[in-house]
């Protein structure tokens, strides 16, 4: 036990966070005060034993995919348990927000990130339950912490006003969960509890990447960040997109690795100490092909209705490498995705065939590997049969 969090605060001693200090609702309400800045390098710098390069040199926050039943469980400090129920009502209030402002625009993009916020939830409850906590969690748009509470009406409001307006509100959400999870990381060091922030904050990082990418599409004009420097806000968007050359990961087991869409500009975040080697990218023991409908594309992922009557959102990666490839179904298009369960608990495309033109789009390669993670982070264009 003392062996595995050691090694694990090794691991984050290279961490460079920012100094939030105050709450997520004090960051909202008080968007002129200046947070510390990050290291220009990105959120947070890369381990491994290889090179590390410019990108990530590893990526995945997992690893080999194991999740935290392979960890033991360890003591809770008080700080550790009031960051894990605020956390689950925190990633409550964006899957709540997203719904009302779904409701309210139809916004595809505000549904599929409300499914992904879900699964951060139930990742949160998992730790919840392992350690004997009660659920804060209320009904939908009531929250047990009063500052949320507040949060959650001003921020309804707010994106009540306009689609551009609720747009800039979801990229708000997810630049304050990204700020909030790396105070948060900093007052742990049970790998369990790491193993899920970081979880979170990788999809965090995607989310942001995909409201931004929306509103410039909405508005034409360039998402400003609220609440982040500029500086953190571009590298957090460039390690998202993958640039940069990969370096060697892990235990030095390949080049150029690289996990989920990526979080850091530099470096990388490296494979867990209890997950091993970086190689493969994902666990794709689980690979299966479902055929469907295409319901919504938001750069990111797209919403498909498979052939049994049942929904599904397909999740696809980097916006920029999509976009690069020149995949963009459209709404009612028949597809073929082979794919895998994510770290998420959301289904990840390897390709995904268009039926109309018999074009295959590839996303990773079989043993998981995003293809925008390579050498200068960028992929290649889809494949005709």
């Amino acid at each position: 036990m003392n062996n595995l969090k050691n090694l694990i605060i090794g691991i984050l001693s290279a961490v460079v966070v920012i100094a939030v200090g105050a709450s997520v609702y004090n960051a909202y309400a008080s968007p002129d005060v200046q947070t510390a800045a990050a290291s220009d390098t990105a959120v947070q710098a890369g381990k491994g034993n290889g090179n590390g390069g410019n990108g990530n040199a590893n990526g995945s926050q997992n690893g080999s995919g194991t999740g935290i039943t392979s960890i033991p469980a360890s003591e809770l400090s008080a700080e550790e348990t009031a960051s894990l129920l605020f956390m689950r009502e925190e990633e409550k209030l964006a899957r709540d927000v997203y719904n009302a402002l779904y409701a309210i625009w139809g916004q595809p993009t505000f549904q599929n990130i409300a499914a992904s916020e879900q699964a951060h939830m139930d990742e949160v409850k998992a730790l919840l339950d392992r350690y004997g906590l009660a659920d804060p969690a209320l009904d939908p748009g009531q929250f047990t912490d009063a500052n949320l509470q507040a949060l959650y009406d001003q921020l309804v409001a707010k994106g009540s006003v306009s689609l551009a307006e609720a747009l800039k509100v979801g990229a708000a959400i997810e630049e304050i969960d990204i700020l909030d999870l790396q105070t948060r990381l900093t007052q742990t060091d049970n790998a369990d509890i790491q193993w899920v922030f970081n979880n979170l904050m990788s999809g965090s990082v995607n989310h942001l990447q995909a409201f931004t990418s929306v509103y410039t599409q909405q508005t034409g004009e360039t998402y400003q960040p609220q609440y982040m420097t500029a500086e953190q806000y571009q590298a957090i968007i460039a390690g998202a997109n993958g640039n940069g050359n990969g370096g060697q990961s892990g235990n030095g087991h390949g080049a150029n690795g690289q996990g989920n869409g990526g979080m850091n500009g530099q470096g990388g975040q490296s494979a867990q100490g209890q997950a091993g080697s970086g190689v493969p990218q994902a666990n794709v023991t689980n690979v299966t092909t479902v055929h469907g409908i295409v319901n919504s594309f938001d750069l990111v992922g797209m919403s498909i209705t498979l052939d049994d009557g049942t929904s599904l959102y397909v999740q696809l990666g980097s916006s920029r490498y999509n976009q690069s490839i020149g995949f963009a179904p459209a709404v009612g298009e028949g597809v073929t995705v082979t794919g895998f369960p994510g770290d998420q608990g959301l289904f990840t495309a390897i390709s995904v065939t268009i039926d109309s033109t018999g074009v295959t789009y590839t996303f990773r390669t079989e043993t998981g590997q995003p293809l925008w993670a390579g050498g200068n982070g960028r992929g290649g264009n889809g494949n005709r049969p």
